[in-house]
């Protein structure tokens, strides 16, 4: 009985039970922990915190003057775009000036002298040396346009065959004076930004050279007279100029615009016909006008051009030669007479040669 009772209270005892593990931490999405969790989290925020870092100081950056390398850069994407984007951008540009109140063909401009006469005159400054002589003012049309640096611009400036360089710096100009550097430059960036190649611009400063011997003018003011809207062709590495001859000789101002040497020969055709004018001056000879269109063509061979007389109902002839009317002068007793005037001839041309020549 009693080994009985001693069983029975072994049997009612628990039984051991074997090693139970510690509880898991519920897992969350794709079984991750909550420590994993966590972890991850913090690095997310990190990571955001980081992008809205660095979208500020990026919004900061381009609130602030672009440097010469970004602005040359742009400068460099204008001139390769679409020339009809580039004409509406300076459309665009020249209403809006005008949206302001402002006027963006000024009035009026008051220059000291030409830019060959400046040429001549302050060519003798030393490398490095600047003029006495303050406020000197020069207008021009920019053939090239390059960045030097921060708050750093230069152009060259061209009219009536000479060329002068216009180093433009911030520091220097008047209407500046007093601002505080960030606005000094953001200023001189937007004045910059509306100056492109082939713009017709006043300038206004003082005369000196460079270090490296180019006769420039240091501005204290830059006034856009005239934009220029439609794009000027670039000339190629090497080139002189425009040599498309289909453009040169259907828009002959751009060819003027691009190629010196057609000025030049412009000018010595008119000193050609001034010189033999006033030759025939200084001999007696008197120069007299006749009429440009006949009622029958005559004095030469040639075909003309037909037109018409609404008061008087005729057809008539454009001349292709004065001789007849000269003779008839003569017979009057006007012995020594000249004409130096057009002649139109409806035949052949070519790129030497007209329809109307004088």
């Amino acid at each position: 009985a009693r080994r009985s009772r001693r069983s029975t209270r072994a049997s009612l005892s628990p039984l051991p039970m074997p090693d139970e593990p510690e509880a898991a931490e519920p897992a969350g999405e794709a079984g991750l922990s909550k420590n994993e969790q966590k972890r991850r989290a913090k690095q997310e925020a990190q990571a955001k915190a980081k992008a809205e870092k660095a979208a500020a100081k990026a919004a900061a950056d381009a609130a602030k003057p672009k440097p010469a390398a970004a602005a040359a850069a742009q400068e460099e994407e204008e001139e390769e775009q679409d020339p009809t984007k580039y004409f509406e951008n300076r459309l665009t540009f020249v209403n809006g000036v005008k949206e302001k109140g402002a006027n963006p063909y000024p009035h009026k401009f008051q220059t000291s002298m030409q830019l060959p006469d400046y040429v001549a005159k302050y060519e003798s400054i030393g490398s490095g040396e600047m003029s006495a002589d303050g406020g000197v003012g020069l207008a021009g049309r920019i053939a090239t346009k390059r960045a030097g640096g921060k708050g750093l611009v230069f152009f060259d400036v061209v009219g009536d065959g000479a060329k002068v360089q216009v180093f433009a710096s911030a520091d220097k100009f008047s209407d500046y004076a007093g601002l505080e550097k960030d606005e000094k430059a953001a200023r001189f960036s937007a004045l910059m930004s509306t100056l492109k190649r082939g713009d017709i611009v006043g300038v206004r400063g003082t005369p000196g050279k460079t270090k490296r011997g180019e006769l420039s003018l240091f501005p204290t003011q830059m006034l856009l007279l005239t934009p220029c809207l439609h794009m000027l062709p670039k000339v190629p590495p090497g080139s002189s100029g425009l040599a498309d001859k289909e453009t040169r000789y259907r828009q002959r101002y751009l060819d003027l615009i691009m190629n010196p040497t057609t000025r030049s020969t412009f000018i010595t055709r008119t000193r050609a016909i001034n010189f033999l004018r006033r030759f025939l001056d200084m001999h007696g000879f008197l120069e007299v006008e006749t009429p440009m269109m006949n009622a029958i063509p005559g004095g030469a061979t040639a075909r003309p051009f037909i037109t018409k007389h609404n008061d008087l109902n005729l057809d008539m002839y454009m001349r292709i030669a004065p001789e007849l009317y000269l003779k008839m002068l003569v017979v009057g007793g006007l012995d020594r007479v000249y004409e130096i005037g057009r002649l139109f001839r409806n035949e052949g041309m070519d790129l030497t040669r007209s329809l109307a020549e004088t």
